[in-house]
């Protein structure tokens, strides 16, 4: 089969991945987690909904960051509001109150089924769910209330498209190749959640931390050995350094600056990329993120006043430069 023959159909594969990628940013931060203006229509102020949100944090009902507790999990198997108590004026409005917590928490990448629209929670129809092409030819609007959809669906579609087509031209139909595009996309995933909501989901890391253990065994060749226990060791000693690099500069950073300096989030993050490049890449990916991030960190100091960026794009992005041209770094380095 010709050459770009075959890379079209990696670019059009790639471009499918994006659509469900897209599905992955939305909905697993939104999983299980409300936000206080989805109280409003009920509350009818901003006051009104902070009061409302309060009562919900005291009722154990949602933690500070909205994500839906225990007590209501349990009052929720039963699908009933009977046993969902509120205090004051909000008590009247319990059934309402019971469903926007409730259908925040059946959102899972799998529910609904179909894709909807943000704005409107209309379902896309199937001939607007064609991936680029649809935003383009209803130029980035919902066709039923019109709303400007977000260029990121249109660019997550196309960045995983283009780099799985940069992956096949350095690894070809191999099995790096299948195994960084997994990787690939779940540093795609992880970046544009961590951009939007300072968080890295358990799905991406510890499923991916797993699933990084997993490949090592099935497929030695990962960590350049023959030898499946050999390539297994490799990945655990990927999991620590990764991991355990970054936990030990948070803690750092906490000593230095008395407060937070780096996530859980992250740890478990460049953990799961350790699983699958080894020890080497992620120590080379520990020393090559910050780089980047310190440029776009003092860049929005200065511009925004912004104390805190997330750190999970600029991992993602010494990553994937990491798995290209790795070896030639380390080469590089090993050579002076």
């Amino acid at each position: 089969m010709p050459v770009i023959i075959l890379k079209s159909i990696i670019f059009i594969f790639g471009a499918l991945i994006g659509s469900f990628l897209n599905v992955c940013i939305y909905r697993m931060p939104r999983s299980g987690k409300v936000e206080k203006e989805d109280f409003l229509k009920i509350s009818g102020s901003q006051e009104h909904a902070d009061n409302l949100w309060q009562d919900l944090i005291a009722s154990g009902y949602i933690d500070e960051d909205g994500f839906v507790e225990g007590k209501f999990r349990k009052l929720r198997k039963k699908k009933k509001e009977e046993g969902f108590l509120l205090e004051g004026k909000y008590a009247k409005s319990k059934k309402q109150i019971f469903d926007i917590i409730n259908k925040s928490f059946e959102l899972s990448v799998d529910k609904p089924k179909r894709s909807f629209c943000p704005h409107c929670q209309k379902q896309v129809l199937w001939y607007d769910n064609i991936p680029m092409l649809s935003y383009l030819a209803l130029s980035g609007r919902c066709r039923f209330c019109k709303k400007q959809i977000s260029f990121r669906y249109f660019f997550v579609e196309f960045l995983t498209a283009a780099l799985l087509v940069v992956l096949y031209g350095y690894f070809g139909l191999s099995a790096k190749f299948f195994i960084y595009s997994l990787l690939t996309c779940a540093l795609i995933a992880a970046t544009f959640i961590d951009f939007d909501f300072q968080i890295i989901p358990d799905e991406i890391t510890l499923g991916g931390l797993v699933v990084g253990m997993i490949l090592s065994i099935i497929f030695p060749q990962l960590h350049d050995t023959p030898l499946r226990m050999h390539a297994l060791m490799y990945s655990l000693l990927g999991i620590l350094c990764g991991g355990g690099s970054i936990y030990l500069i948070g803690r750092f950073g906490e000593i230095l600056f008395k407060k937070e300096s780096m996530g859980g989030g992250d740890v478990k993050f460049l953990a799961m990329i350790g699983a699958v490049l080894g020890w080497q890449f992620a120590l080379l990916i520990f020393f090559l993120a910050p780089f980047f991030g310190a440029v776009v960190g003092i860049i929005a100091r200065l511009t925004k006043g912004a104390e805190v960026i997330p750190y999970g794009p600029y991992l993602s992005l010494a990553t994937f430069l990491v798995i290209i041209w790795g070896n030639n770094i380390l080469a590089y380095l090993f050579y002076f």
